[in-house]
């Protein structure tokens, strides 16, 4: 009988291999055995059971004439029903406007736990790395996203949900140093409706993210436009008064579907 750690273990390792199939900088889903195997450190013949295993239950699938992996059907049906898929249907238009009013990549995030979980990308004509922010988890303190998706937390929640990446991030002189500076920067944030982050993350980016609501008015996301700080630091306020406009008509679009 396997024991509760082993089958933690195994779990782990599907996960890891499941997730090795993502990589945004690539167009071609298919990813051979070796490939994975050297993404997850593990042995080819480990790795080419686990996928015989997988493929099994329909989650992924073995190309016939290359030989090589892709996720498969089931695995997408079971994705196409996970997150609130209301906030992306009436978003990803929306989003597409923001890029074309503004010439820069607009983002839609969500809160996952004490992140920030960005899902969905809109490029620019000016994006440098396709897609390499979807499932990137960021901090909520120091990000113009994370702390829109602050604005409905209580000051005790907020410390709940930073403390710990507040103690880790002294290092970062631009993002808030404390508790204290970090809820002074929501009050300011929240009386204008968005969230302004330049640099505090990564040196030369900019961001400004606005939440989104539901129709019954929780807070379900943010949208967001982030683009080198030299293009957009002098238009932050505009950018900021269109994403809470957009906002508005994302919720609006939400009631209607």
């Amino acid at each position: 009988m396997s024991t509760p750690t082993a089958r933690s273990s195994s779990a782990a390792r599907v996960a890891a291999l499941l997730l090795a199939f993502e990589d945004p900088t690539r167009g071609d889903p298919e990813r051979s055995v070796s490939e994975l195997a050297r993404h997850v450190g593990r042995e080819k013949s480990q790795v080419s059971r686990m996928l015989k295993e997988l493929a099994k239950a329909g989650l992924v699938e073995q190309s016939p004439q290359t030989r090589r992996y892709r996720l498969g059907w089931n695995l997408r049906v079971l994705a196409a029903g996970s997150g609130d898929t209301l906030l992306v249907q009436a978003a990803k238009p929306m989003l597409q406007q923001l890029v074309a009013s503004t010439g820069e990549v607009a983002l839609l995030s969500v809160q996952e736990g004490r992140h920030c979980l960005t899902v969905l990308r809109e490029e620019s004509a000016h994006s440098l790395r396709a897609g390499g922010w979807v499932g990137r988890r960021s901090p909520l303190h120091c990000t113009a996203s994370g702390r829109a998706l602050l604005y409905a937390s209580s000051d005790d929640h907020v410390e709940l949900m930073t403390a710990e990446d507040l103690d880790s991030s002294r290092m970062n002189p631009r993002g808030p140093e404390n508790l204290d500076s970090l809820l002074e920067t929501l009050r300011v944030e929240r009386a204008r409706g968005y969230s302004i982050a330049s640099e505090e993350v990564e040196v030369g980016l900019t961001s400004v993210a606005a939440p989104v609501r539901s129709p019954a008015g929780d807070l379900v996301g943010v949208i967001n436009v982030s683009a080198p700080t030299s293009r957009i630091i002098s238009k932050c306020d505009k950018i900021g008064k269109l994403l809470v406009s957009t906002s508005g008509v994302i919720t609006r679009r939400m009631s209607f579907q």
